[in-house]
């Protein structure tokens, strides 16, 4: 079935259309032209008409997120990093069943559909035990629609949770395992981070990753100590470290990469390794500001994660991805909103390797519509998105052409009741 969508005004490559439509086949749009063109070229087409009350806009992308950190907002605010992670996360997130797991992530991944994201890049630890808490991760997306990159924790550091560790015969084998058992999801391999994975398991999920195809997705230079850490220890500031061990190449993700020299953003650049900035996250954890106008005028691709998921909004970190910009280089010309904008859309797909983020043929048809109501006639549409909007401006979200979300839809049945009673037994 193939359907038109015509749309009074849609935000396009940064700016607005008017009358702007495209045609949708199977999950991914077959053309864009004006509305008579498409009506003539697929005459059998149904017809979904946004009229001029909300604009169109390409689905968001979120590059970094751990859902199940959801569950330590509200209690586990206001801590240092060492004993948020020690206290909190450690002594949460292990703790959870598969169930639990399917719960909290259709919470989370709801809420993100909410505020318009439409694909997310999942970091996901649980894997110790096997695949079965993976599994009922990726049900939850599946269930409610959202466009899912899994990226599959490769972890065995001593330090970290058992349900953490794995070997690297084990972690190459369960992500072939959920390769094989889902074909349509975006599944990759995601070495923890340099302190977290060996060296020999960062090199072994490099070495998965040009063999499978896919994406490797890394924790690196996120605080002060990592740096001096790797230098002291290996003669290696983290970017280098990577690039020494064979894991700095056009399929690495760099999570963070806050604490980095001036040569490491040229080493990013030149390996053609991309990105994902988390501002809101960096703020809450007080790690620094990443140089995202420095590493794009080296042409770094890059991307805005949620990380932490204290507010999964990716409006919300275009917001503080160009303040904070502006405010650490004193310039208020800095990563402007257009730029933010790309960030969280055209950028943030091509940093992840999905067809996305953008309203063009041969993308997948992921869209959402905005209430126009709080935008004024004389503000461009991307700066009303970036710097004034909410995630309750976003009425509709559609996943390959499907809407799976509608403004005011409720919860997951079921969910906030049994993650209640969750909480209630393993807080602090």
């Amino acid at each position: 079935m193939t359907t038109i969508v015509r749309c009074a005004r849609a935000l396009v490559g940064g700016e607005e259309q008017r009358d702007f439509s495209f045609a949708i086949e199977g999950d991914r749009i077959a053309a864009v032209a004006p509305f008579e063109t498409l009506q003539s070229r697929f005459s059998h087409a149904e017809l979904r008409s946004h009229g001029g009350e909300v604009f169109v806009a390409p689905g968001l992308i979120n590059g970094h997120s751990h859902a199940y950190q959801i569950l330590m907002r509200g209690w586990a605010d206001d801590l240092s990093f060492e004993r948020w992670r020690s206290d909190a996360l450690y002594k949460i997130v292990p703790r959870l069943t598969p169930e639990q797991i399917y719960h909290t992530f259709r919470l989370a991944f709801d809420e993100m559909l909410g505020g318009g994201i439409t694909t997310v890049a999942e970091f996901f630890y649980l894997n110790g035990a096997g695949n079965a808490h993976a599994e009922h991760a990726i049900r939850a997306a599946q269930e409610t629609g959202i466009r899912l990159v899994f990226a599959r924790t490769w972890m065995d550091a001593d330090y970290a949770p058992p349900a953490f560790r794995e070997t690297i015969v084990q972690a190459a084998e369960r992500t072939r395992a959920l390769m094989s058992a889902h074909p349509g999801v975006h599944i990759c391999v995601a070495p923890h981070s340099l302190h977290a994975a060996s060296h020999e398991m960062i090199r072994a999920a490099a070495e998965f990753a040009r063999s499978a195809g896919c994406m490797m997705h890394v924790h690196v230079a996120e605080a002060k100590y990592e740096g001096a850490q790797t230098l002291e220890r290996f003669g290696k500031t983290p970017i280098s470290l990577l690039e020494k061990l064979d894991a700095l190449n056009e399929r690495t993700v760099a999570i963070h990469a806050i604490y980095i020299t001036d040569e490491e953003k040229r080493l990013l650049a030149n390996a053609g390794a991309r990105v994902i900035h988390n501002p809101m996250t960096n703020q809450y954890l007080g790690d620094g500001i990443c140089d995202v106008d420095g590493l794009q005028s080296l042409g770094v691709q890059m991307g805005l994660g949620t990380d932490a998921d204290v507010k999964p909004s990716l409006i919300e970190e275009m917001r503080a991805a160009s303040l904070l910009q502006k405010v650490s280089r004193l310039d208020g010309s800095a990563l402007g909103a257009r730029m933010a904008l790309a960030l969280a859309t055209t950028q943030g797909a091509a940093a992840l390797g999905v067809e996305a983020g953008d309203l063009r043929e041969g993308a997948f048809a992921d869209y959402i519509t905005v209430d126009a109501a709080g935008v004024d006639p004389w503000t461009p549409l991307a700066n009303a998105l970036v710097y004034r909007a909410e995630n309750a401006w976003v009425r509709e979200t559609y996943v390959g052409g499907r809407r799976v979300r509608t403004r005011g839809d409720a919860a997951p049945q079921g969910a906030a009741q049994g993650l209640h009673s969750l909480l209630a037994s393993l807080t602090l």
